[in-house]
């Protein structure tokens, strides 16, 4: 197998157009003109068109012996072929596009191959409750027909010299949409764990280790899977890059999908479409430069407002623009998705604006290397999207509110995972509701404190940490689900108007752990629970249930170990959404972990605006982010920045960028650290700082 050319390297604008079309009528795609095509992607700077083979629908755009051709190729063939050629031909890098699990055509041809979700055999699609058809990534037939298409595929894209014309592959869809109930699932679950078929738990009980154990199965099938489509297109297609769509890793909150870090590694890059708030969409971009194999990792945003579902509605030149300098911000490939009209045109407009926004990017792209800086890395395992009690938060949405408050308060942060091999780079390791760690991370975060990391953890989903840290043991969970947390005295600055009078509410059952007689934990808060329990008809106050019983179950403890040390709280104070005032308590208690003269880089920006730094060979590149920049681009108020550094720096400039020529600005060195000022920052601004 040659190795992967690594186009992808130093492109970062990439586009895909949607081309999810049926051909039940004669005019669809019957528009449709290579070179209109290409003159749109001219227009917007584009460097890697993502170009459609094959859809949801299972139509393909080549001709096929074993799928079937849309209808708009019939006496044009070639039609997708003299697009690819064309692109490939004007510099641009190719990347074929290809469905996988969703095949509307193949599941009404094969019902065998169905991957359906109930026992009588049916599917959404088949009970006319969906658009789309599935078939099942572990039917042995559906499988043989995805070898046979790749296979079509790498013959027929090539040029007049034989030589393929594809530099790279995009499978999308690669996750479960349903539990499937098939044969081909049941005798392989059976067969991997020595049970009848007829006993696979195909029933929602987060609760049932049998069903957890299941669903980690499912996502070792679904990496599977993966691999298998990566390693077929690597053998007929030499050299491709190959990408699976890994968007549900981060978009979905269940554990159910399938996608984990197993498909990801099946991806020579990482990538995937996002459609969430610009705080989740800097989660994901911190993610995805983390697990990603190779720089850049790709964050897909359509330009439809607010999605695809909304075909002629665009996003304004802004709102474009600050998505795709927040993916410049962390130094990613920006892909931008459309959707072809039926008929098979592009709307010239749109490629306008988007050329301009690319225009904005451009100046900054050869400024995109070095190394994050992060002082803080949220561990987010895609394995433990659950929760056991059925409450309604998992690590995901832990890990994702709690990256959020750090940006909010300038903490330099990464998201890791357990794929990440040095753990020992960051000061802090946060792993909030840790939950569904594979085999060996538990040991990892356990030999990063003891070598001198700091570690906090929430929840007791991982009971074995629990353990190591402090000899301690799960009893229960409360049975009520209005838990108070009262502080002791050595963390009642971090509990500001919070007080074991007044406690600070949580509304969650929390976990009951017992220390041992000489444990060298220090309890922090305990708990206070209401006057009555859930299941009692009676109230001590109409509107809430106020704190009245005092205990001594630990809320909150540190200990040291080993080199390092560690925080645990038992509520997930993390998602102290519901009042400034407690969100600060988080704050302050993280503080106690990584205090503020620790950090690589502090800022006094507000809230909304976000520091993403790079350190390379002799410079630092910091860029600043309106978070909640609008139309109207109004400036964020000065601020100043302060970054560590073993010597003085030759010179700090505010890069150039479209619209503004490059700023060489005035610093100071003192203490350890350059000091400078940011003015009239309007939506985004990159820095220099040269050695």
């Amino acid at each position: 197998m040659t190795e992967t050319k690594k186009w992808f390297s130093d492109c970062y604008r990439r586009n895909l157009v949607d081309m999810h079309i049926e051909d039940w009528d004669p005019i669809f795609l019957s528009e449709f003109v290579p070179e209109d095509y290409y003159r749109n992607l001219k227009k917007a700077h584009i460097q890697a068109p993502m170009l459609y083979l094959q859809s949801h629908v299972g139509h393909c755009y080549f001709p096929t012996k074993v799928g079937h051709m849309h209808r708009c190729l019939d006496g044009r063939e070639d039609l997708i072929k003299r697009l690819v050629s064309l692109c490939r031909k004007g510099g641009m890098h190719p990347v074929g596009y290809y469905s996988l699990i969703y095949n509307t055509v193949e599941e009404e041809k094969h019902p065998e191959w169905r991957l359906y979700d109930r026992p009588d055999g049916s599917t959404p699609h088949s009970r006319g409750e969906g658009r789309y058809g599935f078939c099942c990534p572990n039917n042995p037939d559906y499988r043989a027909f995805l070898k046979a298409q790749i296979a079509e595929m790498a013959e027929f894209f090539r040029d007049e010299n034989g030589e393929l014309m594809l530099d790279g592959m995009f499978y999308d869809m690669t996750f479960w949409p349903n539990i499937c109930h098939c044969e081909h699932c049941r005798s392989r679950w059976a067969e991997e764990t020595g049970r009848d078929p007829g006993e696979m738990p195909v029933n929602v009980d987060w609760g049932n280790p049998d069903f957890v154990s299941f669903v980690h199965i499912r996502e070792r099938w679904m990496g599977d899977f993966a691999a298998f489509v990566t390693n077929e297109t690597k053998r007929v297609m030499p050299g491709v890059s190959v990408e699976h769509n890994y968007a549900h890793a981060v978009a979905s909150d269940s554990s159910l999908i399938g996608s984990s870090e197993l498909v990801n590694d099946a991806c020579d890059y990482t990538g995937g479409d996002l459609y969430g708030t610009l705080y989740n969409h800097s989660f994901t971009a911190k993610y995805y430069y983390g697990v990603t194999q190779n720089q850049p990792f790709e964050y897909m945003t359509c330009r439809c407002d607010p999605s695809l579902r909304v075909h002629t509605v665009s996003k304004s030149d802004e709102h474009l623009a600050v998505e795709i300098m927040l993916t410049a911000a962390h130094h990613g490939a920006s892909f931008v998705i459309d959707a072809i009209d039926p008929v098979g045109t592009l709307n010239p407009v749109v490629y306008e604006r988007l050329g301009r926004v690319f225009e904005r990017q451009m100046p900054y792209e050869p400024y995109f290397r070095g190394d994050m800086i992060a002082d803080a890395g949220v561990y987010y395992p895609t394995t433990g999207r659950y929760n056991t009690q059925g409450q309604g938060f998992t690590a995901k949405t832990c890990a994702v509110n709690l990256t959020t408050i750090l940006i909010e308060e300038h903490i330099p942060t990464a998201v890791v995972s357990h794929r990440t091999e040095d753990l020992s780079r960051y000061p802090i390791i946060c792993a909030p509701q840790i939950t569904g760690l594979p085999d060996g991370r538990a040991d990892a975060l356990i030999d990063y404190v003891k070598n001198g990391g700091t570690l906090y953890f929430s929840g007791a989903e991982e009971p074995e940490l629990l353990k190591a840290f402090f000899g301690a043991e799960l009893l229960r969970y409360t049975e009520e689900n209005a838990v108070y947390l009262a502080p002791e005295e050595a963390v009642q600055g971090c509990f500001g108007e919070f007080t074991k009078k007044y406690p600070l509410p949580t509304e969650y059952r929390l976990p009951v752990i017992r220390l041992p007689e000489q444990s060298g934990a220090a309890i922090l808060a305990t708990m206070v629970l209401p006057y009555t329990k859930p299941s009692e008809a009676r109230f001590a106050s109409i509107h809430s249930n106020p704190p009245g019983l005092k205990t001594e179950i630990p809320a909150l403890i540190e200990a040291g170990y080993g080199a390092g040390r560690v925080g645990w709280r038992a509520a997930p104070v993390e998602l102290a959404n519901y009042s400034y005032a407690a969100k600060q308590v988080f704050v302050k208690l993280f503080e106690r972990l990584l205090p503020r003269k620790e950090q690589m880089i502090c800022a006094d920006a507000p809230k909304q605006v976000e520091i993403v730094s790079f350190a390379g060979n002799d410079e630092i590149l910091i860029s600043a982010v309106d978070l909640l920049c609008t139309e109207e681009l109004l400036p964020i108020r000065d601020f100043s920045v302060s970054v560590k550094a073993d010597g003085a720096p030759v010179s700090v400039t505010r890069l150039a960028s479209s619209e503004k020529p490059e700023e060489v600005l005035p610093f100071t060195y003192e203490n350890g650290k350059i000091n400078f000022s940011v003015h009239g920052l309007v939506m985004f601004d990159m820095f220099r700082i040269g050695f």
